[in-house]
């Protein structure tokens, strides 16, 4: 078993890191040399990569086109070698490779784009749940509302995005011809979830966005209430609160309270 696991090692290390020193254990001909058998392997182990960050990343290969996207993921796969057991995975660092890879750090709408399809796939995959309804929500004693902690759908997800990569996400995937990358004004908050088996965002005011984030950080609605003051005033606080939960309940964002 020692024997094995040092073979593994060193099979690993040439994969990752191209060490050499699994090259004497290769049986070598005249014909197929040890360099040429352990080529196959690691050209088809990165190929494997590459056709994974493409299966989770459809989009930003289409945009980039394939000949630029696999130099991508090249530099990707060797600054975040897989380190999952499930390739489903692999991938979840490239937004912050994105933004920080001098070759592409630039683009900022890449990021962005990356940021957005990676968090598609964690809305599909997700775990489903029920959904918390009104006449729940009726139930609960007034004087319990205060305290009650919201508990997020478990496809929930949040995000904020400066550039237009919505649009450009949309038409690349009705295969229509994107516009050109264009900065907001100001960033735009947007919510991804998923009901009925089908992926859903929107996107939603900075309060709102606030109160969101405050739902999955396990803040009261006591505290959604509160900082809804800076919003619209102490006398409409908990109104408005109450009005985003009954969208929220609506839409099927919430699966259920914790008084």
């Amino acid at each position: 078993m020692t024997e094995l696991f040092s073979l593994q090692d060193q099979f690993q290390g040439y994969l990752l890191k191209n060490c050499s020193e699994i090259k004497s254990r290769i049986v070598s001909t005249e014909k197929v040399p040890a360099e040429t058998r352990l080529a196959i392997y690691s050209n088809a182990y990165q190929a494997r990569l590459i056709e994974a960050l493409d299966s989770n990343y459809p989009v930003l290969s289409a945009y980039l086109g394939m000949a630029i996207f696999k130099k991508m993921a090249s530099d990707y796969i060797n600054e975040y070698p897989s380190c999952k057991r499930s390739i489903r995975w692999f991938g979840d660092s490239l937004p912050a490779f994105l933004k920080e890879h001098q070759d592409y750090k630039a683009f900022e709408y890449l990021t962005e784009l990356a940021e957005f399809e990676w968090k598609q796939t964690l809305v599909f995959d997700a775990a489903d749940s029920a959904v918390l309804q009104i006449d729940e929500v009726a139930k609960i004693p007034p004087d319990s509302w205060q305290n009650m902690r919201l508990r997020a759908h478990p496809t929930v997800h949040r995000i904020t995005l400066s550039w237009n990569i919505i649009q450009i996400w949309q038409s690349i995937s009705d295969n229509v011809i994107p516009d050109e990358p264009i900065q907001a004004l100001s960033p735009v908050s947007w919510i991804m979830w998923r009901r009925d088996l089908i992926n859903r965002f929107c996107s939603i005011t900075v309060e709102e966005a606030w109160a969101i984030d405050a739902v999955l950080n396990g803040l009261t609605f006591g505290d959604i209430c509160e900082k809804s003051c800076e919003w619209v005033g102490e006398e409409n606080a908990g109104m408005h609160a109450a009005s985003l939960l009954k969208g929220w309940i609506q839409s099927g964002l919430i699966a259920g309270v914790i008084v």
